[in-house]
């Protein structure tokens, strides 16, 4: 099953997340195979976010992570999240 789901990167104690599809089975830093976003808990801003790519992922079959869910609520993205 593929997730939309953060992946840890950046400096240390400065975390910044890419929003990524991966394996729901990967580990967090696993191999991804999209990149779909980034978002800096920091600021509590995205970055940037590819709107249409999610839209096709979540088409595809894949499920967003709570987290994911809260992000982009919060960033007022109108994406087709079945949940």
């Amino acid at each position: 099953m593929v997730k939309i789901r953060l992946a840890r990167f950046g400096r240390t104690h400065h975390p910044i997340y890419r929003i990524v599809a991966m394996d729901s089975k990967s580990p967090r830093e696993g191999h991804y195979l999209d990149i779909l976003g980034t978002y800096d808990p920091k600021s509590g801003n995205v970055i940037n976010l590819n709107k249409e790519a999610i839209d096709q992922w979540i088409k595809k079959g894949a499920q967003l992570s709570d987290r994911v869910k809260a992000i982009l609520k919060q960033t007022n993205a109108n994406v087709n999240a079945n949940s």
